[in-house]
């Protein structure tokens, strides 16, 4: 069976970054979405495609996956061997792997209503509607991760449009801002708390963030998922921080003081005579905070002889 190919849906280049699929994925997202559509069930539809393809190409993992599958297909090779990873879509055959079952089952997205179940009465436009729960990553320094900090994060979100008051009216005709749709698309911010120690890919909820409810609804809720960035000197391992730092032949020859960075100072330490490449250091207290708290984890420095 032949699988769809999730680029030529989004119209993005096979070497698209993540950046640029997102970008792409919510212009379709907005275009498609059935609230955006009058509930048309060939909007309903590509919008579903579109979302099967943003999930499997967002994801590194499931994006290396799926380009072998493509380029894998029409092969007579025996995929006997092939092993699917606990959970997964997997069916006997890489050929049949379901990315389209998979994401459905994982992944919420941001423009959509949990579950998008069909009702099975007539719709009511005046019902009071819960707004969009909304889910975005957040990209965190190592640092902030580490230790806790405040940030920002812009985003978009569906508003009661102000020309109509949420109506979709403008005296006997529809609105021409929201075009009767009620709401319109807006940018917001939402101020944001790291908490000390957090972990990668924790999520943070903020009640009321999401999409403004219809008809006096309330609002839905907002979640963002932690990213923590790579960092060029320090390596994050649970509470405790790793850094590798380079000395030359002399001082780890006779030892003596050298001045290194920390997460959020510099430190003077103590280079003991005849320290070899690999030796450690550990500086208790200067790693990540634990469990939120003000404790934190160390600070190990592996030592490399420049020239070795």
């Amino acid at each position: 069976m032949k699988t769809k190919d999730f680029y030529e849906i989004l119209g993005v280049p096979k070497q698209a970054t993540v950046q640029e699929i997102k970008k792409r994925y919510r212009e379709l997202a907005k275009k498609h979405h059935p609230d955006a559509n009058e509930g048309s069930k060939k909007s309903e539809e590509i919008f579903k495609t579109v979302t099967a393809a943003y999930e499997t190409l967002r994801d590194k993992k499931k994006r290396q996956v799926y380009d072998r599958q493509r380029s894998n297909e029409g092969s007579s090779r025996s995929r006997s061997r092939a092993r699917p990873r606990p959970g997964s879509a997997y069916s006997g055959n890489w050929n049949e792997y379901d990315f389209e079952r998979e994401t459905r089952s994982s992944y919420q997205e941001p423009f959509s209503r949990t579950g998008f179940q069909q009702e099975e009465a007539p719709f009511d436009p005046d019902t009071p509607t819960r707004g969009f729960d909304l889910q975005f990553i957040i990209d965190v320094p190592l640092e902030t991760a580490a230790l806790g900090g405040k940030t920002t994060y812009a985003y978009e979100k569906y508003v009661n449009c102000a020309a109509c008051a949420g109506t979709g009216k403008a005296g006997d005709g529809k609105c021409t801002i929201c075009k009767g749709k009620r709401q319109t698309v807006a940018p917001v911010t939402v101020e944001v708390e790291i908490p000390p120690g957090v972990a990668d890919q924790f999520t943070l909820r903020f009640e009321n963030k999401g999409g403004e409810g219809k008809n006096g609804g309330p609002p839905g809720d907002l979640f963002l998922k932690i990213n923590t960035l790579p960092h060029p000197r320090f390596k994050r391992v649970k509470s405790d921080i790793y850094a590798e730092i380079k000395i030359p032949p002399e001082l780890a020859e006779t030892g003596g003081t050298l001045e290194v960075k920390t997460l959020d100072a510099v430190r003077a330490i103590q280079v003991e005579e005849g320290t070899l490449t690999g030796e450690e250091l550990r500086l208790t207290g200067e790693g990540a905070a634990i469990l939120w708290g003000k404790k934190r984890g160390d600070l190990i420095i592996k030592f490399f002889i420049s020239g070795n």
